[in-house]
């Protein structure tokens, strides 16, 4: 999978109006229940008890793997899906 870049934060996302606070986010896996997350009015991640400043880390936590690129594990069901790299690079 290739690695996405970008200087956009979420929170820059959310100032531009792309994302919004208390927006779902989503991880589908195959033949798995689906990993919800929570975007955070500051830009950070919501999963469960745990809140995360980038989309990376909270992937990585959420599917218990070393190495991961949470802008492109990371959808947005409201934008039919999107990956948060798809959002963040569509300006």
């Amino acid at each position: 999978m290739a690695r996405s870049t970008g200087t956009m934060s979420l929170g820059d996302l959310i100032e531009h109006g792309r994302l919004v606070p208390r927006e779902q986010l989503v991880i589908r896996r195959r033949n798995k229940p689906p990993i919800d997350g929570l975007l955070r009015k500051d830009g950070s991640i919501e999963l469960g008890d745990d809140v995360f400043t980038t989309p990376t880390a909270a992937a990585k936590t959420a599917l218990d793997v070393g190495s991961v690129d949470g802008w492109l594990r990371w959808r947005v069901p409201r934008l039919g899906g999107r990956t948060l790299a798809e959002v963040r690079d569509d300006g």
